[in-house]
Protein backbone atom coordinates (compact mmCIF):
# COMPACT_ATOMS: atom_id res chain seq x y z
CA UNK A 1 0.00 0.00 0.00
CA UNK A 2 1.17 3.49 -0.51
CA UNK A 3 2.26 5.78 2.13
CA UNK A 4 2.37 9.55 3.03
CA UNK A 5 5.15 10.62 5.13
CA UNK A 6 4.82 14.55 5.92
CA UNK A 7 8.48 15.71 7.59
CA UNK A 8 9.34 18.88 8.74
CA UNK A 9 11.95 21.12 8.06
CA UNK A 10 15.05 21.91 10.57
CA UNK A 11 15.52 25.37 8.94
CA UNK A 12 11.46 26.49 9.39
CA UNK A 13 12.22 25.27 13.18
CA UNK A 14 14.72 28.80 13.44
CA UNK A 15 12.36 31.66 15.13
CA UNK A 16 14.74 34.32 14.10
CA UNK A 17 12.74 36.71 16.76
CA UNK A 18 13.64 39.91 17.79
CA UNK A 19 14.22 38.76 21.67
CA UNK A 20 16.59 35.94 20.36
CA UNK A 21 14.63 33.14 21.87
CA UNK A 22 15.07 29.96 20.01
CA UNK A 23 14.21 26.38 20.74
CA UNK A 24 17.05 23.66 21.35
CA UNK A 25 17.11 20.93 18.83
CA UNK A 26 15.49 18.40 21.83
CA UNK A 27 12.33 20.43 21.89
CA UNK A 28 12.05 20.82 18.57
CA UNK A 29 12.24 17.06 18.15
CA UNK A 30 9.88 17.00 20.91
CA UNK A 31 7.64 19.37 19.31
CA UNK A 32 7.90 17.54 15.77
CA UNK A 33 7.15 14.11 17.40
CA UNK A 34 3.55 15.60 19.47
CA UNK A 35 2.68 17.06 16.11
CA UNK A 36 2.75 13.78 14.30
CA UNK A 37 5.25 14.29 11.90
CA UNK A 38 7.29 11.75 10.33
CA UNK A 39 10.74 13.34 11.04
CA UNK A 40 13.10 15.77 10.06
CA UNK A 41 14.59 17.72 6.76
CA UNK A 42 18.22 17.93 7.80
CA UNK A 43 21.52 19.68 6.26
CA UNK A 44 23.82 17.08 4.34
CA UNK A 45 26.23 20.48 4.80
CA UNK A 46 25.85 20.95 8.43
CA UNK A 47 27.22 18.15 10.62
CA UNK A 48 27.32 19.84 13.79
CA UNK A 49 23.72 20.24 13.70
CA UNK A 50 22.40 16.94 11.31
CA UNK A 51 24.41 14.18 13.88
CA UNK A 52 22.60 15.51 17.20
CA UNK A 53 19.43 15.96 15.13
CA UNK A 54 19.67 12.39 13.87
CA UNK A 55 20.33 11.13 17.43
CA UNK A 56 17.38 12.76 19.04
CA UNK A 57 15.51 11.84 16.03
CA UNK A 58 15.98 7.65 16.23
CA UNK A 59 15.30 7.99 20.06
CA UNK A 60 12.07 9.29 19.17
CA UNK A 61 11.53 7.05 16.35
CA UNK A 62 11.31 9.52 13.44
CA UNK A 63 12.86 9.32 9.96
CA UNK A 64 14.66 11.75 7.69
CA UNK A 65 15.08 13.46 4.86
CA UNK A 66 18.15 15.38 3.38
CA UNK A 67 19.27 18.81 1.58
CA UNK A 68 22.11 19.59 -0.18
CA UNK A 69 23.56 22.72 -1.58
CA UNK A 70 26.46 21.25 -4.15
CA UNK A 71 28.87 23.63 -5.75
CA UNK A 72 30.30 21.16 -8.18
CA UNK A 73 29.90 18.09 -9.23
CA UNK A 74 32.73 16.20 -7.39
CA UNK A 75 31.93 18.02 -4.26
CA UNK A 76 28.32 16.58 -4.19
CA UNK A 77 29.81 13.18 -2.73
CA UNK A 78 30.61 14.58 0.75
CA UNK A 79 26.65 15.10 0.24
CA UNK A 80 25.86 12.01 -0.78
CA UNK A 81 27.97 10.17 2.05
CA UNK A 82 26.57 12.54 4.74
CA UNK A 83 22.92 11.79 3.59
CA UNK A 84 23.89 8.02 3.73
CA UNK A 85 25.27 8.02 7.52
CA UNK A 86 22.04 9.90 8.41
CA UNK A 87 20.10 7.23 6.74
CA UNK A 88 17.84 9.64 4.56
CA UNK A 89 15.06 8.69 2.62
CA UNK A 90 15.92 10.94 0.22
CA UNK A 91 18.32 13.71 -0.66
CA UNK A 92 16.98 16.67 -1.87
CA UNK A 93 19.35 18.59 -4.42
CA UNK A 94 19.46 22.11 -4.65
CA UNK A 95 22.61 22.83 -7.19
CA UNK A 96 24.70 25.79 -7.48
CA UNK A 97 25.82 25.50 -10.56
CA UNK A 98 24.63 27.87 -13.33
CA UNK A 99 24.89 26.53 -16.82
CA UNK A 100 24.05 28.19 -19.83
CA UNK A 101 22.85 25.57 -22.09
CA UNK A 102 20.99 22.83 -21.53
CA UNK A 103 23.44 20.44 -22.48
CA UNK A 104 25.70 21.64 -19.96
CA UNK A 105 22.75 21.67 -17.22
CA UNK A 106 21.84 18.06 -18.44
CA UNK A 107 25.39 17.06 -18.16
CA UNK A 108 25.71 17.93 -14.57
CA UNK A 109 22.27 16.46 -13.60
CA UNK A 110 23.23 13.60 -15.06
CA UNK A 111 26.29 12.69 -13.09
CA UNK A 112 25.01 14.07 -9.80
CA UNK A 113 22.07 11.14 -10.65
CA UNK A 114 25.03 8.85 -11.57
CA UNK A 115 26.93 9.36 -8.38
CA UNK A 116 23.59 9.25 -5.98
CA UNK A 117 23.09 5.76 -7.79
CA UNK A 118 26.22 4.46 -7.19
CA UNK A 119 25.92 4.94 -3.81
CA UNK A 120 22.46 3.68 -3.30
CA UNK A 121 21.06 7.19 -2.69
CA UNK A 122 17.89 8.06 -3.94
CA UNK A 123 18.23 11.86 -5.29
CA UNK A 124 15.33 14.21 -6.09
CA UNK A 125 16.30 17.79 -7.81
CA UNK A 126 14.46 20.87 -5.91
CA UNK A 127 12.32 23.21 -8.26
CA UNK A 128 14.65 26.82 -6.67
CA UNK A 129 15.51 29.81 -7.25
CA UNK A 130 19.16 30.89 -7.52
CA UNK A 131 20.47 27.34 -8.53
CA UNK A 132 20.15 25.12 -11.45
CA UNK A 133 15.97 25.27 -11.55
CA UNK A 134 15.85 28.26 -11.37
CA UNK A 135 13.95 29.29 -14.53
CA UNK A 136 10.61 27.02 -15.39
CA UNK A 137 11.01 27.27 -19.21
CA UNK A 138 15.21 25.81 -18.81
CA UNK A 139 13.62 23.08 -16.00
CA UNK A 140 10.88 21.83 -18.30
CA UNK A 141 13.58 21.53 -21.33
CA UNK A 142 16.47 19.89 -18.37
CA UNK A 143 13.26 17.31 -17.75
CA UNK A 144 13.09 16.74 -21.56
CA UNK A 145 17.02 16.31 -22.05
CA UNK A 146 17.14 13.70 -18.32
CA UNK A 147 14.33 11.87 -18.65
CA UNK A 148 15.77 10.37 -15.46
CA UNK A 149 15.59 12.96 -13.36
CA UNK A 150 13.08 13.43 -10.52
CA UNK A 151 11.52 16.46 -9.00
CA UNK A 152 11.23 18.15 -5.50
CA UNK A 153 8.55 20.91 -6.38
CA UNK A 154 8.44 23.58 -4.41
CA UNK A 155 6.19 25.64 -6.82
CA UNK A 156 7.02 28.83 -4.56
CA UNK A 157 9.72 29.86 -6.12
CA UNK A 158 8.37 29.39 -10.16
CA UNK A 159 5.34 31.63 -8.55
CA UNK A 160 7.71 34.49 -7.85
CA UNK A 161 10.72 34.01 -9.95
CA UNK A 162 8.35 33.91 -13.26
CA UNK A 163 5.54 36.59 -11.30
CA UNK A 164 2.51 34.45 -12.25
CA UNK A 165 -0.56 36.78 -13.09
CA UNK A 166 -3.92 36.23 -11.51
CA UNK A 167 -5.86 34.68 -12.22
CA UNK A 168 -3.18 31.74 -14.02
CA UNK A 169 -2.97 31.96 -17.41
CA UNK A 170 -3.79 28.23 -18.84
CA UNK A 171 -0.19 28.51 -20.59
CA UNK A 172 1.18 28.46 -16.99
CA UNK A 173 -1.37 26.11 -15.31
CA UNK A 174 0.00 23.84 -18.18
CA UNK A 175 3.56 24.58 -17.37
CA UNK A 176 2.99 23.67 -13.56
CA UNK A 177 0.99 21.05 -14.74
CA UNK A 178 4.08 19.23 -16.55
CA UNK A 179 6.16 19.92 -13.37
CA UNK A 180 4.18 17.69 -11.66
CA UNK A 181 4.23 14.92 -13.78
CA UNK A 182 7.94 14.71 -13.06
CA UNK A 183 7.96 15.12 -9.39
CA UNK A 184 7.78 12.60 -6.65
CA UNK A 185 8.27 14.63 -3.61
CA UNK A 186 6.86 17.57 -2.65
CA UNK A 187 7.35 21.03 -0.25
CA UNK A 188 4.01 23.15 1.32
CA UNK A 189 4.51 26.82 1.34
CA UNK A 190 2.30 29.38 -0.53
CA UNK A 191 3.51 31.92 -2.49
CA UNK A 192 2.12 34.90 -4.65
CA UNK A 193 3.44 36.53 -7.63
CA UNK A 194 5.89 39.20 -5.53
CA UNK A 195 6.14 37.19 -2.02
CA UNK A 196 8.16 33.89 -1.75
CA UNK A 197 5.64 32.94 1.31
CA UNK A 198 2.25 34.28 2.45
CA UNK A 199 0.01 34.08 5.21
CA UNK A 200 -2.46 31.51 4.89
CA UNK A 201 -5.51 33.14 6.49
CA UNK A 202 -5.05 36.54 5.14
CA UNK A 203 -8.47 37.03 3.10
CA UNK A 204 -6.62 38.64 0.18
CA UNK A 205 -4.09 35.49 0.11
CA UNK A 206 -7.25 32.96 -0.75
CA UNK A 207 -7.02 32.97 -4.26
CA UNK A 208 -3.29 31.70 -3.90
CA UNK A 209 -4.16 29.33 -0.66
CA UNK A 210 -6.51 27.57 -3.32
CA UNK A 211 -4.09 27.42 -6.12
CA UNK A 212 -1.55 25.83 -3.98
CA UNK A 213 -3.92 22.98 -2.68
CA UNK A 214 -4.88 22.43 -6.06
CA UNK A 215 -1.72 21.90 -7.28
CA UNK A 216 -0.75 19.47 -4.47
CA UNK A 217 -3.77 17.62 -5.26
CA UNK A 218 -2.62 17.62 -8.74
CA UNK A 219 0.75 16.32 -7.80
CA UNK A 220 -0.24 13.70 -4.85
CA UNK A 221 -2.85 12.30 -7.52
CA UNK A 222 -0.35 11.80 -10.57
CA UNK A 223 2.18 10.41 -8.39
CA UNK A 224 -0.66 8.25 -6.73
CA UNK A 225 -1.01 6.78 -10.51
CA UNK A 226 2.79 6.04 -11.40
CA UNK A 227 4.10 4.84 -8.68
CA UNK A 228 4.29 1.27 -7.66
CA UNK A 229 1.89 0.06 -4.96
CA UNK A 230 4.35 0.30 -2.20
CA UNK A 231 6.04 3.44 -2.88
CA UNK A 232 6.42 6.35 -0.47
CA UNK A 233 5.56 10.04 -0.67
CA UNK A 234 7.88 12.48 0.94
CA UNK A 235 6.08 15.74 1.46
CA UNK A 236 8.05 18.46 3.29
CA UNK A 237 6.14 21.30 4.97
CA UNK A 238 8.77 24.18 5.05
CA UNK A 239 7.93 27.89 5.80
CA UNK A 240 10.99 29.09 6.23
CA UNK A 241 12.00 32.10 9.11
CA UNK A 242 12.59 35.36 8.17
CA UNK A 243 13.43 36.86 5.81
CA UNK A 244 11.46 34.60 4.20
CA UNK A 245 8.80 35.03 6.79
CA UNK A 246 7.55 38.50 6.40
CA UNK A 247 7.61 40.66 9.40
CA UNK A 248 6.51 44.13 11.21
CA UNK A 249 8.59 47.56 11.58
CA UNK A 250 10.19 45.48 14.45
CA UNK A 251 10.89 42.19 13.10
CA UNK A 252 7.87 39.87 14.46
CA UNK A 253 6.29 37.86 12.40
CA UNK A 254 2.72 38.63 10.91
CA UNK A 255 1.50 34.96 11.50
CA UNK A 256 2.69 31.85 13.70
CA UNK A 257 4.51 29.69 11.31
CA UNK A 258 4.53 26.61 13.83
CA UNK A 259 0.64 26.55 13.83
CA UNK A 260 0.53 27.37 9.54
CA UNK A 261 2.42 24.53 9.25
CA UNK A 262 0.22 22.40 11.12
CA UNK A 263 -2.30 23.73 9.20
CA UNK A 264 -0.39 22.66 5.97
CA UNK A 265 0.36 19.32 7.51
CA UNK A 266 -3.45 18.88 7.86
CA UNK A 267 -4.35 19.82 4.13
CA UNK A 268 -2.26 17.55 2.87
CA UNK A 269 -3.17 14.54 4.88
CA UNK A 270 -6.74 15.17 4.21
CA UNK A 271 -5.83 15.52 0.69
CA UNK A 272 -4.15 11.82 0.47
CA UNK A 273 -7.35 10.33 2.76
CA UNK A 274 -9.66 11.80 -0.11
CA UNK A 275 -7.00 10.26 -3.12
CA UNK A 276 -7.47 6.80 -0.87
CA UNK A 277 -10.87 6.88 -0.96
CA UNK A 278 -10.81 7.43 -4.57
CA UNK A 279 -8.33 5.06 -5.40
CA UNK A 280 -10.07 2.51 -3.69
CA UNK A 281 -13.66 3.59 -5.38
CA UNK A 282 -12.16 2.89 -8.44
CA UNK A 283 -11.01 -0.37 -7.77
CA UNK A 284 -14.56 -1.52 -6.98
Amino acid sequence: MQKLEVFQSVWAMERRRPDGKEWSLEEQVAMIAEAGYAGMDLYSFVPEISRPAKKLLDQAGLACTCCAFPKSIEGFQSDIDMALELGARHLNVIGQLYPMTVAEGADIIKRWLEMGEASGMPITIETHRDCITTDMLYTLQLMEAVPQMRLCADLSHFVVGREFTWPIPTRDENWIQQILDRSVAFQGRVASREQVQVQLDFPQQQGWVGKFRQWWEDGMRKWRFREPTDATLNFLVELGPPPYAMTDKDGWELSDRWEEALVIKGWVEEIWARLEVEGKANQD
